[in-house]
């Protein structure tokens, strides 16, 4: 596991609160991967109706959202970032467990760059339907931050369904858990 890096200045309070979330969403992902470790294949690919029809299929969404709002968060150029309108890969679980905590680590260290005027800085978007909008960084973080967490808890809800104990991926869990880092 790395440790979280510490900061030799002076970090507001609304920066302090993207970190742990951040943080605290790269842990719950992990802790959520793991406990798919233990499903089988037909229970990773059941079909449940919901979200994005079976569990395999909600992660492989959540990484690439995330994957693809870094790669926004990142941009400095001027213009109009469109969001990728293609599906990202199918991943097997394995593959996920692998490639996503590059993408927590992204988020961690582009966050721990990121002054308050570069949070606030803001961003025109296309999104799906032509829809454009500026939005400040901060929002778009939450936002991810946010639609990881919706899809966490359909998780979290299909391996219940299946009869299975799911991993604990609530912020309180991460704060008794010492805040442990994600990977």
């Amino acid at each position: 596991m790395r440790s979280a890096p510490v900061y030799n200045f002076p970090v507001s309070l609304a920066k302090q609160a993207l970190l742990a979330d951040v943080r605290h969403s790269a842990w719950a992902n992990r802790n959520l991967l793991e406990g798919c470790s233990a499903l089988t294949a037909e229970e990773l690919s059941r079909d449940f109706r919901i979200s994005h029809a079976n569990i395999l299929a909600t992660l492989q969404h959540t990484c690439d959202g995330e994957r693809v709002w870094l790669l926004c968060l990142r941009t400095a150029e001027p213009g109009t970032w469109r969001l990728p309108m293609e599906p990202g890969p199918a991943l097997p679980l394995n593959a996920l467990r692998q490639t996503w905590p590059d993408i927590w680590n992204g988020f961690d260290r582009w966050l721990g760059e990121q002054t308050e005027s570069s949070l606030a800085a803001e961003l025109n978007l296309q999104l799906p339907g032509g829809v454009e909008q500026r939005f400040p960084r901060w929002k778009i973080l939450r936002h991810v931050l946010d639609h990881s967490t919706l899809h966490r808890g359909q998780v979290v809800g299909m391996i219940r369904m299946l009869g299975h104990q799911p991993p604990s991926v609530s912020p309180m869990d991460y704060y008794l858990a010492g805040e442990p880092a994600a990977v």
